[in-house]
């Protein structure tokens, strides 16, 4: 098939300077349906006889979108040695706005300017970076012809074609004390013959900066994959190299077997064995590690209806029933997990278990207050905006915030208990908007949380955040107001957001289960529970208003 013509060149007016429109009538690419495959293969343009130097660049750039054969279109554009070292997999660069701006700044020299969206690291691992960026290039002419001698590692793409050429894929880590995993999510591209490859060396590098603190993994540190993997039907077979494993035993490698074959259950993967390179016979199958708690909760919402506190659904198991006290202490929030859980008045905190009195914690609470299932409570007092609050059964420990957080306005611990979602009030983008944030929790070998890591930003939304839920292990939903308007976004940790259909009346609090939005529910103004359905959010029917909907840990 002919190569389809990419984009066409708009000359702006200004000299030594182009641009490629990302809209109108003119497509940057168009889609190959030749092959009978669910991914879909954009066709990039090669270098054109007589291309200028600001064309040749564009073209190089707009050219990652054909990633076929090692970006071999691209490499076209490229001279030397430029052709065989460039390493398209070191980065990928999210661009949003304007198309990239090209300027010359010497006989053989140029920036492309872009408006940066976000950037994923060789690894898959995307994180916010807004802003301005300029990549240098060298050129060179070749035969008469213009090409580029030196070009930055790496890949730009507009943020539809990421979206079209690139699929999230979940590594899971493990607690700390390596009961429960904790999943992250990394960005590969869809057609890679070597996704399993990629997804394994991953696995194996660790985990991203701001999460590391908080998680361990059952890979050592020198472990690095031979070879490829070898697969025979569901079960792939996985040659490592490491060091000074022998004394150790097969058995210590089957929490990283178990590890890889969680990592690898969304290529297909079931079962993993790994065998050492040199050993015979050395062999560990994640068929045989210990089962991970991966965070499930019931998925039936939790409600205070009167003084009694249940669940919404057939055969609900018998609960021991902390309602009345709820009900008696005028609770608006309260978060359960396996040992107990922190009720919320509007500015006390009290800790609430079945048959004992309430144990005050602070009386000067603002935000919603959170738990894990070990009994610690994090929580931010008014007077101490600077830090949280964690405590249990009388023990305090203060962890700082970054001097550059305002007032925490909701959050809450993820199931694993290893991040914590925050919004802050202010400092997002324009006035009226809220910042969030997912922090490591960093515990000692108890358990008990000791600081917070570094902050991993989520886009910034629109209003005044309200609360904020776990509706998965990789997913948050937010509730803000803007203009007197409910409205609710899920963001991915690592990943995209999605604004859902605003609720319409007014909103009290939210929570969430551990999948996704089909556990997400609303308390409304009126003490309806709402959920929902399609996208329209409906109330349920048969209950008295309700004093609140409690979050599951």
């Amino acid at each position: 098939m002919k190569r389809a013509l990419i984009a066409v060149v708009a000359l702006l007016g200004l000299v030594g300077c182009v641009a490629i429109p990302d809209s109108g009538p003119v497509a940057e690419g168009e889609v190959d349906t030749s092959e009978q495959s669910s991914v879909l293969v954009f066709l990039a343009q090669e270098p054109q006889p007589g291309a200028t130097q600001e064309e040749v660049i564009l073209g190089f750039l707009a050219a990652a979108i054909s990633p076929n054969d090692d970006f071999s279109i691209a490499r076209e554009y490229l001279a030397g040695s430029a052709a065989s070292t460039w390493d398209p997999d070191a980065r990928v660069i999210v661009r949003s706005g304007a198309q990239p701006e090209v300027s010359l700044t010497g006989e053989t020299t140029a920036g492309a300017q872009l408006t940066v969206q976000s950037e994923v690291s060789s690894g898959g691992a995307l994180q916010l970076t807004t802003g301005n960026r300029t990549l240098e290039f060298e050129l060179a002419q070749v035969d008469g012809e213009w090409r580029i001698s030196q070009a930055p590692d790496g890949i730009v793409l507009s943020a539809f074609y990421f979206d079209q050429l690139f699929r999230a894929h979940t590594l899971h880590w493990l607690t700390q004390d390596g009961t429960r995993t904790v999943p992250e999510l990394r960005w590969f591209e869809r057609s890679a013959t070597t996704l399993p490859e990629r997804i394994i060396d991953a696995l194996l590098a660790g985990p991203s900066t701001w999460l590391s603190p908080a998680v361990s993994t059952a890979g050592a540190v020198e472990a690095s994959r031979v070879g490829a993997p070898r697969v025979d039907g569901t079960t792939m077979t996985v040659t490592l190299d490491i060091e000074q494993i022998q004394q150790l035993g097969s058995g210590s490698l089957q929490p990283l077997a178990g590890q890889l074959a969680l990592s690898l259950r969304d290529v297909g993967v079931r079962e993993v064995r790994l065998q050492v390179e040199g050993l015979a016979g050395f062999v560990a199958s994640s068929a045989e590690a210990g089962p991970f708690d991966e965070g499930d909760v019931d998925p039936r919402p939790l409600v205070l209806e009167g003084s009694t506190l249940h669940p919404i659904g057939g055969g609900a198991p018998a609960l021991d029933d902390v309602g009345a006290t709820l009900a008696a202490i005028g609770a608006t929030s309260y978060t359960v997990g396996a040992a107990g859980g922190v009720a919320h008045t509007g500015s006390t905190a009290a800790w609430v278990v079945p048959d004992a009195e309430p144990v005050v914690i602070s009386t000067d609470v603002g935000a919603v207050p959170t738990v894990d299932d070990s009994g610690w409570v994090l929580l931010q007092e008014r007077s101490a905006t600077a830090r949280l609050l964690a405590w249990r059964g009388g023990e305090r420990n203060e962890l700082p915030l970054p001097p550059s957080f305002d007032r925490v306005a909701a959050m809450e611990l993820s199931r694993d208990g290893s991040r914590l979602a925050i919004a802050t009030a202010g400092g997002g983008v324009g006035g009226g908007a809220s910042s969030l944030w997912v922090m490591a929790v960093v515990r000692d070998a108890d358990g008990q949380p000791m600081t917070l890591g570094e902050p991993y930003p989520l886009p910034a939304i629109e209003g005044a955040a309200a609360d904020i839920t776990w509706v998965s292990p990789t997913q948050v939903a937010v509730l803000a107001t803007d203009d007197d308007r409910p409205q609710i976004t899920v963001l991915a940790i690592g990943g995209v957001a999605e604004q859902l259909p605003s609720p319409g009346g007014g909103v009290q609090a939210i929570v969430g289960g551990s999948e996704g939005t089909t556990t997400l529910r609303a308390l409304g103004a009126d003490g309806e529970l709402l959920s929902l359905r399609g996208r329209v959010w409906s109330p349920a029917a048969g209950l008295e208003p309700l004093r609140l909907i409690a979050t599951q840990q």
